[in-house]
């Protein structure tokens, strides 16, 4: 005989777990929903950081080329627009679409020369079109930054080295074809070179040059490299030893020195080693720099450490690691106090980011497996110290950025709030 209220009940039962099922799922796709909204909306944040950084880097560099030209208020704000993002700008990249730009001077009182400027402030800010938070009816961020540099407004002193790298891809495009006689890729570092000294202060900051491949003699550091030129210890990678002849004066650059003579006559060829050149480099900075001032490397480089010199033995690190080696070779020049800036140019180029050993391009490669972007990111001193891949375009202001952060010239980058 059949349980009219058993089958009732079970009736009831099954009907409520179905309705928890379906309860489950709604807020399963609720869940996956808000999901999918927190990464779209991270994803947008994150573009939108990485355009403040664009800004304020540029913010900064249009504020340290006008502050430059103080106390002359009409030459100030003209250089800072030429240096900004807007579209006349010679960090305009269009990428961040419309750039609002507002120049303004200031005076400081707590700073000399206030005649009636002694500061200037850049402030740029762009509409950042999102991705995905579209679907949520945010069509864009609105991001903002701010610069502001003042000028006679003191000078640290610093002793710095430049390393180059001349190898042969910095005059080849990136399926390896030879540019001569224009090279653009040498020829962007000689002007981005050339600027930065020109931002500099001969009275307080002096400079040296180091080299790789290194030169045959110190008389032939603008013949052509090869790599012969790292198998003897006797040829010099530092070429121009710290000096203070660059510039009769600030802004002035003198080509008839050392310094500016050897920049503008650097020849490429030869492949990458670089240890060697950063331990020479510090080696100048401790025979001839100052002790009570900054010691600085900028280190500039195209590619992958791909060979090593071949007075070392085959076992040896500056061989089979040669990016492994200019990692640790860096980590003992920063342990003696030397800060060292990284530049990376174009490493996504063929296989510049590919660190081999032993011979140029052609060996195994490097174990453990290292790429040059995260060796030239060791090398430097920290995250904010290693610029990776700057264009063309922007490789003047990356050097302009460095000198702001130890000084530059006579001009420097200032809290927004200085009274």
């Amino acid at each position: 005989m059949t349980d009219r209220g058993s089958n009732h009940q079970r009736s009831a039962g099954m009907w409520l777990r179905a309705d928890e099922e379906g309860q489950t799922i709604v807020i399963v796709a609720v869940l996956m929903v808000v999901l999918l909204a927190l990464s779209a909306f991270a994803i947008d944040v994150g573009y939108a950081y990485f355009a403040h950084r664009s800004l304020q880097a540029s913010a900064d560099a249009a504020a340290l080329a006008g502050a430059q030209r103080l106390p002359d208020s009409s030459s100030a704000t003209a250089t800072a627009q030429e240096y900004g993002t807007s579209p006349t700008g010679k960090n305009y990249d269009g990428k961040l679409g419309t750039v609002d730009e507002t120049v303004s001077l200031r005076c400081v009182t707590s700073l000399p020369g206030c005649d009636p400027f002694n500061a200037i402030v850049v402030q740029e800010s762009a509409q950042v079109p999102t991705f995905f938070a579209r679907v949520l009816g945010i069509d864009s961020l609105n991001v903002k930054a701010k610069a502001t540099a003042c000028s006679y407004c003191g000078v640290k002193p610093a002793d710095i080295m430049l390393i180059v790298d001349r190898t042969g891809s910095m005059c080849q495009d990136n399926d390896g074809h030879d540019q001569h006689p224009a090279c653009p890729d040498i020829s962007n570092v000689k002007a981005a070179l050339r600027q930065f000294l020109d931002y500099l202060d001969p009275a307080q900051q002096r400079v040296g040059l180091a080299l790789f491949p290194p030169a045959p003699s110190l008389s032939q550091a603008c013949s052509t490299p090869v790599d012969g030129n790292y198998n003897s210890t006797s040829n010099p990678y530092v070429v121009v030893p710290l000096s203070s002849d660059y510039a009769t004066q600030s802004g002035s650059l003198n080509d008839s020195s050392q310094l500016l003579s050897t920049i503008n006559c650097i020849d490429t060829g030869g492949n990458t080693a670089y240890a060697n050149a950063l331990e020479e480099a510090r080696a100048e900075l401790a025979l001839h720099g100052r002790p009570s001032v900054a010691h600085v490397i900028i280190f500039f480089s195209d590619g992958a450490a791909n060979i090593g010199p071949t007075y070392y033995p085959t076992s040896s690190p500056y061989r089979l690691q040669p990016c492994h080696q200019g990692v640790t070779s860096a980590a003992g020049v920063k342990a003696a106090g030397t800060i060292i800036y990284s530049i990376g140019y174009d490493l996504i180029a063929g296989s510049a980011n590919t660190c081999r050993s032993l011979t140029g391009g052609g060996g195994p490669l490097e174990q453990p497996a290292i790429s040059a972007t995260s060796a030239l990111q060791q090398i430097a001193s920290g995250t904010d110290n290693f610029y990776n891949e700057p264009n063309a375009s922007k490789l003047s202001r990356v050097y302009l950025e460095i000198a702001a952060d130890f000084s530059q010239g006579t001009s420097s980058l200032i809290p927004d709030n200085s009274k």
